[in-house]
């Protein structure tokens, strides 16, 4: 009996949107001071590319919290937190398995929202 390994949701369009949006708003504010584009449409690029990073960030946010809720769901909640010790003990479980398991035992079987410490 092992655990599935723990494969969360790519945070590569969090990415991608957290590094292109400064280069989007530096091109604006370039364009704004040498008069090519108005201060209204600077202005504009500006709050899209705020709302576009808050939108993926906020995106990765919720499909993460909802994988890790299936997770622990279908693999953790209904084994025993020794059982789960020693499958986590083995020699051949996955590094990131391993790490989210013990943080689900250490929080006292509770699920931690992502980026969250007991």
């Amino acid at each position: 009996m092992t655990l599935p390994d723990y494969r969360p949701p790519s945070d590569q369009r969090a990415s991608v949107a957290a590094a292109l949006s400064p280069l989007f708003v530096l091109l604006a504010f370039t364009l704004l001071v040498s008069r090519v584009i108005d201060p209204d449409t600077g202005f504009a690029v500006f709050l899209a590319c705020t709302v576009w990073v808050c939108f993926e960030m906020h995106d990765y946010q919720r499909r993460i919290d909802a994988f890790n809720a299936e997770y622990v769901e279908h693999h953790l909640a209904w084994r025993s937190s020794a059982t789960l010790e020693a499958l986590v003990s083995a020699p051949n479980v996955h590094a990131p398995t391993r790490e989210f398991v013990q943080r689900f035992l250490a929080a006292g079987r509770v699920l931690l929202r992502d980026g969250q410490s007991v």
